[in-house]
């Protein structure tokens, strides 16, 4: 059945609209369905993967110097294919916009930011063109800091949210895996464009706790190089699995505001970004991918068992509180089974509990009021 989203009544039921499928104009603007919403997160999961294995090859192949590229060619094209996908869902429900009503109303719910994002979008893409014309490819993180690709971030961002947002409004408080899944993709996307752009700090790109790091600090100090490469690992190490805690913890939380999520979210969401990340460096570490999805495991369990949600605000902190610990603590054993840790205990023993006092913080500050519109419990 299609679905009607009216203003401050969250979904409702309404009559299919032409074809079956499209809902009503009448009452307010158009609600997408699950399959059309699924449609969006894939073709926006094209342009994504194109931005890793753009990332991949310039952190791989040697330094490209032209802007026209295999792998922008990628993730421009899964612009373009996601662009006229939104553009399509806008003006089929034009045809039937009533009489008297602006064009925005035909925009579907949650589409509105995204609609700009593809402006957004195009604008720095033509920016990115000329900026590598006039300035050149940038070959190290100023790549990532660079204007045109923030910009190309935040515009990306507000497109591959639109199924999420959609999901919001539509979904009731405890959706199953199946019909979250446009939700969770679009989420998941989110996350890792985050973690992408925040590579440079990534545990899963990286080995600083590593036995193997530490040698080649001790090689390194035997030249008698004036400088202390063990503490800039070190620092790099927990900055790297903190801010990386912050990127993934804050999606989880913000999800398990709205929904009692079901098994599998956790897994899908850390897993997939940690095996994204790890595949710009060609999986130099596979061992914390798996460790991933073992920590994610743990999540979905952790979950299960305390039920957080707006009725149940102790068992929300707690959450927040125990997923970097089931993270970052199953991510340590990991490197220290398969490589040796070369962190004294009280770094690698802190580091979890400094993750997971940020995790409680964020809860703080995320926690939902228990309110009779969204509770979970009723």
């Amino acid at each position: 059945m299609a679905t009607h989203i009216r203003p401050g009544r969250g979904s409702v039921p309404a009559g299919e609209g032409p074809e079956g499928r499209r809902p009503a104009l009448a009452a307010g603007r158009p609600a997408t369905t699950w399959r059309q919403d699924l449609v969006t997160v894939l073709l926006a999961t094209w342009l994504v993967v194109g931005v890793f294995v753009d990332g991949w090859a310039h952190n791989n192949l040697a330094t490209l110097e032209t802007f026209f590229t295999p792998w922008h060619a990628l993730f421009y094209s899964g612009f373009t294919a996601t662009a006229l996908w939104v553009l399509r869902l806008v003006t089929a429900n034009l045809a039937h916009r009533p009489a008297g009503r602006s064009w925005r109303d035909a925009v579907p719910v949650g589409y509105g930011l995204g609609l700009a994002g593809l402006g957004l979008f195009a604008v720095a893409g033509a920016a990115d063109m000329v900026w590598h014309t006039v300035l050149g490819i940038e070959v190290s993180i100023d790549a990532l800091l660079s204007p045109p690709h923030l910009a190309l971030l935040a515009g990306a961002a507000m497109i591959l949210t639109s199924p999420l947002r959609a999901a919001w409004a539509r979904l009731g408080p405890a959706p199953g895996f199946g019909e979250l899944l446009p939700a969770l993709l679009s989420m998941t996307l989110l996350t890792s464009l985050a973690a992408f752009f925040f590579q440079y700090l990534s545990p899963w790109m990286s080995g600083y706790p590593t036995a193997g790091y530490a040698e080649r600090v001790r090689y390194l100090e035997s030249f008698g190089i004036d400088y202390d490469f063990a503490i800039v690992g070190q620092i790099l190490g927990v900055g790297a699995i903190v801010i990386t805690n912050l990127i993934v913890l804050a999606p989880l939380l913000y999800l398990l505001r709205r929904w009692r999520t079901p098994f599998g979210t956790a897994t899908f969401l850390v897993t997939a970004v940690a095996a994204l990340s790890s595949g710009i460096m060609e999986f130099e570490f596979p061992e914390l991918v798996a460790a991933a999805l073992a920590g994610g495991l743990a999540i979905d369990l952790l979950v299960t068992r305390l039920r957080p949600g707006p009725a149940r605000r102790g068992a929300f902190l707690a959450t927040a509180g125990l997923i970097p610990v089931a993270l970052w603590a199953t991510c340590l054993a990991a490197l220290a089974v398969v490589r040796g840790l070369g962190w004294p205990v009280e770094l690698w023993f802190g580091v979890v509990v400094l993750a997971a006092l940020s995790g409680l913080a964020l809860g703080l500050l995320m926690a939902p009021a228990p309110g009779p519109v969204d509770s979970l419990d009723g």
